[in-house]
């Protein structure tokens, strides 16, 4: 070929493609310090799995195929276009063990693939021209990329299908078999025609190649490059966990500006494939709020972008230790503001953190902590807080609870029932958690006194807290009052210490989710934390509480958010409502891992829904089309918004919301 012609072309190509990434590092480094350096062994798994194996993306079952078949045949091919490479300097280059008969076995791996990357790109382009999936957005960049692809794999055909011609004794004719079969287009070409045929697609392959990958940092694309970085750098601690923030020694606090963001943040908006899995079952999203959180990954993303050279120069400030010259320059940056203007701040309140957008993102974007992260700066720095969400707020600070209600309160539910205090026995096999619905909302107070006449039944050695126990501070966390939830968490932690608790028994998902999740970056170690469901069928399974069949009913299921998706407990009140004769137990269309949100979570249990339509409508008529007349669900918040969901759209008399316990309880033998 022409080694000098490739020279030039290898040394401006990756020149300006190592530049560009160059200024993508630094405007990285822009955002705070954050390790993610822990645990290798975990992340090369998750690379392997999530990352190459491409395991969220095959979730959905055509289109992700589509992806993955594309995401392959690339890697394929972009191994036959480093060997192209090579032949630039050299006609006879292999790549290292690709010379012998390994080469002439991927010379068939390589068309098999891709042909199959050109049916996976004829079906993309189908379906956003065609099918025009809602979640997707119509893109001429998406399409050219598709294109250009495409463009990649024929050059390739086409270059092997001459040289064939040329060559008529090739070793790899045969084996690299759609170019063999190619070889007709050629038929009757004199000798200079093919000959320029074949470096004609020899160099067009090349230089797509090498031009694709400098368009891919300006676009949506640029996934290609940062996707498995990010995979291999995600957050490893469960989904339902925010991150500790540490007070000492910060004048800011959460996320006011970009540059108050990790850098781990600029990696998600790199990241972002605009693929809108994460809009498909927002519950806000779904019910004509003004959050979309591929807008806010996106919308930063542009931001970013259109600050770049200011980025730029404070990532390098800071890669420098030049913090105070850091700061200044942040300060000095005039900016639309990152919370009203980039972001709207409706839709940083609107968000229920029920969890679909980052189990759903196929790259580990992590949009919860990104909008907590903005809810802190409203609350604990510029004191913004919604009107309907200062009383609960006052009553978490004034009587550790949302409700308000007097703190003397808390043992208040138990009534006349047999129910052991820990200060009266001074350790037990459980420590029962009530949680502030438990001890303080009416209709859950009814779940607690019919779980703990289960646990008597049962035999079970049990204790409540009662008034020495605090609310675990799930509300204030999530509303972004950080500084309110951690005078909540150690105090609990330290009555937990104090009668030396081995097993935390609760019937709140938010509150066993904070305790098993949370709770140990503040000291609490060696606790097992089992949630009400779990414990109930085991028992059923041990024989000690056994239940009797009842009149034929029909029953659906209702997966919690902070136990099912962010906690991955899907059968055990499953299994309860089975171990029940005459329950016919209908799901859902919504359910499991795809399970909607009642609207409660992220603290919106104590906010008013004046956006759009009620989220727990849209559940409720959901579980109404199953013709159930009983929705049960294992979780107090979801079962305020149930049961209130039911009398707001006139259901009440042929539908009725309870807990998993009160159902057992209803058919104990």
């Amino acid at each position: 070929m022409n080694p000098v012609f490739m020279t030039i072309l290898l040394f401006l190509s990756m020149s300006m493609f190592i530049g560009t990434l160059a200024d993508r590092f630094w405007l990285m480094r822009a955002g705070e310090n954050q390790n993610m350096n822990d645990r290798p062994w975990e992340r090369f798994k998750s690379l392997m799995i999530i990352g190459f194996g491409q395991q969220r993306l095959l979730y959905k079952r055509w289109a992700g195929l589509m992806h993955a078949t594309i995401f392959f045949g690339f890697l394929v091919i972009f191994t036959r276009t480093a060997t192209l490479v090579g032949r630039g300097f050299s006609p006879d280059f292999h790549l290292p063990l690709l010379g012998g008969n390994l080469g002439l076995v991927y010379a068939l791996f390589k068309d098999t693939f891709a042909v199959l990357v050109l049916l996976a790109i004829m079906y993309a382009i189908w379906r956003r021209l065609v099918v025009k999936p809602s979640r997707l957005h119509l893109s001429l960049e998406a399409l050219f990329v598709l294109v250009w692809i495409a463009a990649l794999m024929v050059t390739d055909f086409l270059a092997d299908a001459a040289m064939f011609t040329l060559q008529p004794d090739h070793a790899e004719k045969g084996w690299a078999w759609v170019s063999t079969l190619t070889v007709g287009v050629f038929e009757g070409q004199s000798e200079a025609v093919v000959t320029a045929w074949w470096q004609g697609m020899f160099w067009i392959h090349v230089v797509l190649l090498l031009a694709f990958l400098n368009f891919l940092p300006f676009g949506k694309h640029f996934h290609v490059i940062t996707a498995l970085p990010a995979v291999y750098l995600r957050r490893l601690t469960p989904s339902g966990a925010l991150e500790k923030m540490d007070f000492e020694g910060r004048e800011v606090f959460g996320v006011g500006r970009l540059e108050d963001f990790s850098w781990r943040r600029f990696l998600d908006m790199y990241t972002c494939t605009e693929c809108g899995r994460c809009d498909e079952m927002c519950p806000a999203n779904l019910t004509d709020k003004p959050l979309k959180p591929r807008s806010i990954i996106v919308d930063e993303r542009d931001q970013a972008y259109g600050m770049a050279e200011h980025l730029i120069a404070v990532g390098k400030l800071k890669a420098q230790g030049k913090m105070a010259e850091a700061a200044a320059a942040v300060e000095a940056m005039t900016r639309p503001a990152l919370i009203g203007e980039v972001n709207d701040e409706e839709a940083i309140w609107a968000c229920t953190t029920c969890g679909w957008c980052v189990d759903a993102c196929p790259v580990m974007i992590d949009h919860i902590p990104n909008i907590i992260d903005q809810r802190r700066h409203l609350v604990m720095m510029e004191a913004k807080v919604p009107a309907v969400l200062q009383g609960a707020l006052k009553g978490l600070e004034n009587n550790s609870n949302p409700w308000n209600v007097s703190a003397a309160g808390r043992e208040d539910w138990i009534g006349e029932l047999d129910v052991p205090r820990m200060r009266d026995k001074g350790q037990a096999d459980y420590l029962l958690f009530v949680g502030c619905a438990g001890s303080f909302d009416s209709r859950n107070s009814d779940v607690l006194r019919a779980l703990c006449t289960l646990l008597n039944t049962a035999g079970v050695d049990y204790a409540v807290l009662g008034t020495e126990e605090l609310c675990c501070g799930d509300p204030a966390r999530r509303v972004g009052h950080e500084y309110l939830f951690q005078m909540q968490a150690p105090a609990n932690i330290t009555t937990f210490q104090k009668y030396k608790v081995g097993k935390v028994l609760t019937a709140c998902p938010h509150c066993f989710n904070m305790i098993a999740n949370e709770y140990p970056d503040f000291g609490l170690q060696d606790v097992e934390v089992i949630h009400h469901g779990q414990l109930l069928a085991e028992l059923i399974a041990a024989g000690r509480l056994k239940l009797k069949g009842g009149e034929a009913l029909a029953v659906t299921y209702h997966d919690s958010c902070y136990l099912g998706r962010h906690n991955n407990i899907y059968d055990a009140p499953r299994e309860i409502l089975g171990a029940i004769d005459g329950i016919e137990q209908r799901e859902m269309p919504r359910n499991r891992r795809e399970g909607f949100c009642c609207g409660a979570g992220g603290g919106r249990m104590f906010m008013e829904e004046d956006l759009g339509t009620r989220i727990n409508h849209n559940r409720i008529d959901e579980a109404a089309s199953t013709g159930a007349a009983e929705v049960c669900t294992a979780c107090p918040f979801c079962l305020t918004m149930l049961g209130d969901a039911i009398k707001e759209t006139d259901r009440g008399e042929t539908m009725r919301a309870r807990d998993i316990a009160e159902v057992m309880l209803d058919n104990l033998a």
